[in-house]
């Protein structure tokens, strides 16, 4: 692991869609260990801006940084990408966990999990199946090993999904709104799953709309809105105690 404060650096980031600016000069800065939660309302900016993060989609302009190494960059007033092997490398350095899961249906979750292991960082297929069991323990969820994910509630596929994200050793997990697909009992032990990874400081930038998680897990709390970074701060205080008045109204209805 790159030994940075810093895991990941977002300078100035503009994003656009056709006419629509969503991401209107976003500055981030997550360091490592730390749990940043992002929330606003539904078009703020708040997806896109992982998006971004993760190479699914490409910023206009801007900088980011993962683990010490440059993802893009302004040159000659023009937004620059990494070489394909860099960007491989970037890739490696993050996790990713999804609202929707995104497992493959005719893989195992065995599979699932060490598909990536073996055959991108070059795992033995006993390493990746003991890196497999050692996390699906953790998950709770070691007997669904050879469970097809079709077979699998939807927290038991989050879990999954979650496993799969730790299994390559990260720098930083990005949680795009890991509990919005799920009923409020599934969600509870999703969110337990999250809390006891924050709890071992592993670095995670969480988008999520559960308030009273964000402010009990994260350290800090990212309020946006209008694409832009509207407020900032400690979690439990930008909670108990926002500063700013848009921020005031969002959190009146939690």
């Amino acid at each position: 692991m790159n030994n940075t404060d810093n895991i990941l650096i977002m300078e100035n980031i503009h994003k656009s869609f056709g006419d629509l600016e969503v991401l209107k000069g976003i500055d981030l800065t997550v360091k490592r260990g730390e749990v940043v939660a992002v929330i606003g309302p539904s078009g703020g900016g708040k997806s896109t801006l992982l998006r971004c993060a993760t190479t699914l989609e490409n910023i206009d302009s801007g900088k980011i940084v993962i683990a010490g190494d440059t993802l893009c960059d302004m040159q000659g007033g023009k937004i620059k990408y990494a070489t394909k092997d860099q960007l491989r490398h970037i890739r490696s350095r993050f996790g990713l966990v999804f609202q929707n899961f995104n497992l493959f249906p005719h893989f195992s979750v065995r599979r699932n999990i060490t598909e990536s292991l073996i055959h991108v960082l070059g795992k033995s297929k006993d390493e990746a199946d003991q890196i497999c069991d050692d996390l699906l323990a953790k998950m709770d969820i070691k007997d669904k090993a050879d469970s097809y994910p079709c077979n699998l509630s939807g927290g038991q596929q989050q879990r999954v999904s979650i496993a799969r994200a730790l299994a390559a050793d990260p720098d930083i997990i990005f949680f795009d709104e890991p509990t919005s697909a799920l009923d409020p009992e599934l969600t509870k032990g999703v969110l337990e799953v999250i809390k006891s990874i924050a709890a071992e400081h592993m670095t995670m930038v969480i988008v999520t709309h559960e308030m009273m998680f964000a402010r009990d897990v994260a350290d800090r709390i990212v309020f946006m809105d209008g694409g832009v970074i509207v407020e900032e701060g400690p979690a439990f205080e930008l909670v108990s105690n926002p500063k700013q008045q848009r921020t005031k109204e969002f959190l009146a209805g939690y």
